[in-house]
C-alpha cells in the first residue's frame, strides 16, 4: 500500500506486493459471479497485480494511520504497452507525479521545477510488486474469508497471515468484477489495524486520456535528473543479510550534504524495507525517524558510517537487519 512520496528517509514504503504469474481475465473484462466464486485464493493474488497495471481506473484514494488521514488523486491508463498514472496528492504543499513506465516526473509549482527519476519500481497501492505467489506463499497464507462492499463494489475479502511472527498481517477488498484492488490493511499480531488505504470513489474502465495531462503547463520550468546511480553493495563494501523470503528490488548511491548516501530496498512480496548507509557526521542532523503505526526504524552505528533501516515491519526484524549489516573488504 503505497502511501504519499517522501524523500531521505521518509522513502515510499511499499506494502502489499505479489507479481503476477497468470492471467485469469483480460484487462477490461468483467468476471460472472460464478467465475469469482471458483476462484482461489493465489488466483485473486494474480488478479490484483494484473488488475492494476493492465485496467484503466481513476479514482479519490484514502490514506489512514492513526488519527493522521491523506488523500490523493490517481488516474491510470495502460495503453497495451506500458503504464500511465497521474498522481495528485491533496494534502500539503502542492505536488503532482507523473509516470509513465519507469520515468515519474516530480511537478514542483512554487519553484517551478521538474523532478525526473527514472529506475525500477515497486508498485504501489492498488497494485502489488515483483515476488512470484510460490515465494510469498512461503511466508505468508492466504484466505477467502467473505464479501463486502467498497466504493459501490462488490469485493472479495482475502486474509493474509504471516507463517511466523515476524512480519504482519493483511486484509484485502478486491473487485469481485475486475480483481482492482480497492482497500488494503496492515494489521499487528492481534489483529488490529495499524494502517489502512482506500478507494472512496473509482471509476474502471472507459478513462479519458486527458485526465493525465498536469495541472500546470511546464513550459520554461527547470528540469532536473534525480540525482542517484546504480551500485552493488558489496563493491561498495557492504554486506547486508535480508530476512529469510525478502529479495532485493533495487541499490542507489545518493549525494548528500557531507558524502554520499547508499539506500537498498527489499520485499518479501508484501512487506517492504529499506537500507540506508551514510556518514555518521551526515546524520546527526536528521530529523527523528518515524516509529509509529507499522512503521519502525532501527539505527546503529558502524565505524564512520550509520546504518538505518527503516520498512512496515516489525521492530524486531528493523533491528535484526541492521545488526546484521557490515563492512568488508572491497
Amino acid at each position: 500500500m503505497q502511501r504519499l512520496n517522501r524523500t531521505g528517509w521518509q522513502w515510499i514504503v511499499p506494502a502489499l506486493l505479489v507479481l503476477a504469474i497468470a492471467a485469469p481475465l483480460r484487462a477490461q473484462e468483467r468476471a460472472s459471479p460464478a467465475d469469482a466464486d471458483a476462484r482461489t485464493p493465489e488466483q485473486w493474488l494474480q488478479m490484483v497485480q494484473q488488475a492494476a497495471r493492465q485496467l484503466d481506473y481513476a479514482g479519490t484514494l484514502v490514506y489512514q494511520r492513526g488519527a493522521d488521514v491523506r488523500m490523493s488523486r490517481i488516474v491510470h491508463v495502460f495503453d497495451g504497452q506500458v503504464s500511465h498514472e497521474r498522481l495528485q496528492p491533496m494534502d500539503g504543499r502542492p505536488r503532482e507525479f507523473i509516470r509513465r513506465a519507469d520515468e515519474t516526473k516530480c511537478l514542483i509549482p512554487e519553484s517551478r521545477r521538474v523532478i525526473v527519476e527514472r529506475k525500477g519500481r515497486a508498485d504501489s497501492f492498488p497494485g502489488l510488486a515483483s515476488s512470484s505467489i510460490t515465494e510469498l506463499l512461503r511466508s505468508y497464507s492466504v484466505k477467502v474469508v467473505g464479501s463486502e462492499r467498497v466504493a459501490g463494489f462488490e469485493c472479495q475479502v482475502l486474509e493474509i497471515q504471516p507463517r511466523q511472527g515476524d512480519r504482519y498481517g493483511y486484509r484485502l477488498w478486491v473487485d469481485r468484477a475486475t480483481g482492482l484492488l480497492l482497500r488494503s490493511q496492515t494489521l499487528n499480531e492481534r489483529g488490529e489495524v495499524l494502517e489502512q488505504m482506500a478507494f472512496a470513489d473509482v471509476r474502471i474502465g472507459n478513462i479519458d486520456r486527458g485526465e493525465l495531462k498536469p495541472s500546470w503547463s511546464t513550459e520554461g520550468w527547470k528540469v532536473e535528473e534525480a540525482a542517484h546511480r546504480p551500485i552493488d553493495l558489496r563493491e561498495q563494501g557492504w554486506r547486508v543479510v535480508p530476512p529469510s523470503g525478502f529479495k532485493p528490488l533495487y541499490s542507489v548511491q545518493r549525494p548528500m550534504a557531507g558524502g554520499q548516501a547508499l539506500q537498498a530496498v527489499y520485499s518479501d512480496g508484501l512487506a517492504s524495507l529499506s537500507v540506508f548507509i551514510e556518514p555518521a557526521a551526515a546524520t546527526a542532523a536528521h530529523p527523528p525517524l518515524p516509529q509509529d503505526g507499522p512503521i519502525n526504524a532501527y539505527v546503529r552505528r558502524v565505524g564512520d558510517s550509520t546504518v538505518t533501516v527503516i520498512g512496515e515491519v516489525p521492530a524486531s526484524l528493523a533491528r535484526s537487519v541492521a545488526q546484521a549489516a557490515e563492512r568488508i573488504g572491497r
